[in-house]
């Protein structure tokens, strides 16, 4: 099993069932006795019924389109076998990132999959699977402001039954942030791949650095208030903890900065419904009584 990639950014890691299946070709000796020093081959050992596991990790330098083989030869058979790799390098700003679920898009990749075209496929998509009518379900994943100076506002454009928190705020540069997309309905309904777009601009603040906070639409502060009847008896008026959302900062929007990014969310809402694998129960016989 080797790798046919000649920019360089594909790499083949073999998990411990791989591992403990590699062998290494015995050293060959020439007519004179001694031992030639060619490259040593690595091959795998499999028994019937045995099984070999690997990553493929993908590593673009370049925002561009790539390609590699993996090239699996078995001895005494006639042709070797392939496996099509095919990625995408992108260079964005803004991305999404850690979503739940990257390590299941076989599906959705074989829906890219085409007699002479093979598209890179990019994980922008969040399943809930099957969900009950009127329960709360969440899935986080993160956004990621990757550039070196420039301040970005996002806004998630979302109806129902989905919920996004924060739904508006601020992304430092070169900071993370949480998403949470909460999702309930109260009927029964289909979702699949629903699109959801975040808007995304770059701004500057019109306030002082030393003003700045970080904000979005879930940061609050506490603040103590008077409260207008004393008690009997008191000297001085008593105190109430209010919780308030902080104001957005002021800022202006950055001319021709404005961005559009979709996220895609599927789901099955459905009531729960009970199934019986056995037609006909056959009781032992019983004596009258």
């Amino acid at each position: 099993v080797h790798m046919v990639d000649e920019k360089g950014v594909f790499f083949l890691k073999g998990r411990q069932s791989a591992l403990d299946n590699f062998h290494i070709e015995d050293t060959e000796e020439d007519s004179s006795g001694k031992a030639k020093k060619p490259q040593k081959k690595v091959y795998l050992l499999l028994q019937h019924g045995q099984s070999a596991e690997f990553d493929v990790l993908f590593k673009p330098t370049l925002a561009e389109r790539l390609e590699g083989k993996i090239c699996v030869t078995v001895a005494g058979n006639y042709e070797d076998t392939y496996v099509e790799l095919v990625g995408e390098g992108y260079d964005d700003e803004f991305t999404l990132d850690n979503l739940p679920g990257q390590d299941s898009e076989e599906s959705n990749a074989k829906d890219h999959l085409d007699k002479d075209i093979i598209e890179a496929v990019r994980v922008n998509h969040i399943q809930f699977g099957e969900c009950a009518v009127r329960r709360r379900y969440h899935q986080t994943f993160t956004i990621t402001n990757r550039s070196k100076g420039e301040v970005m506002r996002f806004e998630w454009l979302a109806d129902a039954p989905f919920q996004f928190s924060p739904k508006v705020g601020h992304l430092q540069p070169g900071c993370a942030k949480d998403i949470r997309v909460t999702l309930k309905s109260n009927v029964p309904v289909t979702l699949q791949r629903h699109p959801v777009t975040c808007k995304v601009a770059k701004i500057k603040y019109e306030l002082p650095p030393e003003e700045v906070y970080d904000w979005d639409d879930t940061v609050c502060t506490d603040e103590w208030v008077d409260i207008t009847e004393k008690g009997p008896g008191a000297r001085w008026p008593a105190k109430e903890k209010v919780t308030k959302t902080l104001v957005e900062p002021p800022h202006t929007l950055l001319e021709e900065s404005s961005q559009e990014v979709e996220l895609f969310l599927s789901a099955v809402i459905d009531y729960s419904k009970f199934r019986l694998n056995t037609i006909v129960v056959q009781f032992e016989e019983t004596k009258l009584f």
